[in-house]
């Protein structure tokens, strides 16, 4: 299956030739072709399953996820790569080979391309094949809607304005221009709320929206992975939230939390959120959305995950990791007593170079020694993260009880609860301050800085500098030179 969408991927790179290589012009061999594709279930399935594969591709090239999310923000340092230090000082028109990647959205944008294919040509499938039911066909389209929805959402986050691409090409290149965040966003909602009335709360072939066993597997298989309508609400209360609208946010972050008893969500403890096979290997009720890693269906890398730049010896064969957070940082960070994160965390906090250990999912099967398969999952949504959402929420409508929310998570941290009633301002600074402690490592923090209003605060540009664009990526040079319509972003120009 998996080169089936390799290929559904070289083929959509060979539609825009001014962008690929000669290699890619020449007629493969093994590829599928268009008009054999669309023809049985199998076919719909790949082109699902495609869908998924692409935006796991996306996340993890090059530890994409982590950058875009996580480093520019300052809290992790670099101990001696060029690239990681250009990242983490904001200079990100540096001329490397991994900037380069990191500045281009193609790959988003082969994500984006295969959902759109994918929505427009399943109904075929089901007049073809009587096996592939208009139930299944629904299913997997609302599934390919989400994905879409959410991909829009995460290159929004990077870049502001993006193209806002919805059809599948017809086999010729015509520039596209980018659209407002907020038009691209919309789409998205509107994207997400047709996902969500689609899909099932869970997949145990008791709903409506989803019978029997899902491509012939239980329950369990799908837990966390296949698209969800707790997961289609959790994600737009995010898009919400990101445009401002906090009301509607809270209302979507209540269809999750006060459905508790249809999709199973509960917190995790500190102790099994970090633990070997704990959260970060996934498939647990405490997880929401993850892009999955699997050692026993042939999902393992030996980078593309957060443990490669973080993990040294004796876990892994390498003298020194490539990022870390100081010593002084955890302190401050952790400040309060009592706060299990600080120790559980992080490990070596002694040592000149502290190791984050928050997530150790490396596979010891393989018996090489000088080399290890990282098998931890991507966590996209969690619990906890959706409940300091919705005490955030709260929090900006004025609702009284969003510091018990908040509370929610740092008793369970070991830390005390709030008293009372602190100001708003006071509110959402401690809200950010517990997303920083319970999200770090997680793709969270550079987007809490931006959505925060924290940028200049915690980083080296100016609230000027904030205004004019420095919040988003560069566009590549690659993409400027194969679309006339694109425009760099002010700031990078």
């Amino acid at each position: 299956m998996r080169y089936t969408y390799a290929m559904l991927f070289l083929l959509w790179i060979a539609a825009f030739g001014n962008a690929c290589s000669k290699m890619l012009d020449q007629p493969s061999k093994r590829a599928l072709t268009e008009e054999n594709m669309w023809q049985n279930k199998n076919d719909a399935r790949a082109a699902t399953y495609g869908c998924y594969g692409l935006l796991r591709a996306a996340l993890l090239n090059e530890n994409a996820h982590w950058v875009y999310g996580d480093l520019r923000g300052g809290d992790f340092r670099v101990t001696r790569r060029s690239d990681l230090q250009a990242l983490t000082d904001n200079n990100l028109n540096a001329s490397f080979t991994t900037m380069d990647q990191w500045r281009d959205w193609r790959r988003f944008y082969a994500a984006i391309n295969q959902c759109n294919i994918t929505i427009e040509r399943l109904p075929e499938v089901s007049q073809r094949d009587y096996r592939y039911s208009v139930n299944d066909m629904e299913l997997d389209r609302s599934q390919v809607r989400f994905l879409r929805a959410f991909l829009y959402y995460y290159i929004v986050r990077i870049w502001g304005d993006v193209p806002l691409v919805t059809s599948a090409p017809n086999g010729n290149f015509t520039p596209v221009r980018r659209e407002s965040w907020q038009k691209v966003l919309d789409f998205a909602i509107q994207d997400a709320q047709a996902a969500a009335y689609g899909l099932p709360w869970k997949y145990d072939g008791r709903s409506p929206e989803q019978q029997g066993d899902y491509q012939g597997q239980g329950e369990g298989h799908h837990t966390d992975i296949a698209a969800t309508r707790g997961m289609a609400y959790t994600l737009l209360a995010h898009l919400y939230a990101w445009k401002g609208d906090y009301t509607n946010a809270l209302q979507q972050t209540r269809n999750v939390i006060d459905n508790q008893g249809l999709t199973g969500y509960n917190f995790v403890s500190t102790a099994d959120l970090t633990r070997l096979d704990g959260s970060f290997r996934g498939r647990g009720l405490s997880n929401i959305f993850q892009v999955d890693m699997n050692f026993d269906h042939a999902e393992f890398s030996t980078t593309g995950q957060l443990e490669d730049w973080t993990l040294r010896a004796p876990d892994i064969p390498k003298s020194e990791s490539e990022i870390y957070v100081p010593k002084d940082s955890i302190l401050g960070i952790y400040s309060e007593a009592n706060d299990q994160r600080a120790t559980m965390f992080f490990s070596q906090l002694n040592d000149a170079f502290p190791v984050f250990y928050k997530m150790k999912q490396v596979n010891s099967a393989v018996k090489n020694p000088t080399l290890r398969f990282y098998t931890s999952a991507v966590i996209i949504f969690r619990y906890e993260e959706l409940y300091l959402l919705q005490a955030e929420c709260k929090a900006r409508l004025g609702i009284t009880d969003a510091v018990g929310d908040l509370n929610s998570i740092r008793t369970r941290r070991g830390l005390k609860a709030l008293p009372g009633s602190p100001s708003t301002d006071a509110l959402l600074d401690a809200i950010f301050l517990e997303r920083r402690r319970e999200l770090i490592g997680e793709g969270w923090y550079w987007y809490d800085l931006v959505h925060f209003n924290k940028v200049a605060q915690f980083t080296r540009f100016s609230q000027q500098e904030v205004s004019n664009g420095a919040i988003y990526w560069p566009l590549s040079k690659s993409a400027l030179a194969a679309n006339s319509s694109l425009v760099q972003n002010n700031f990078w120009k």
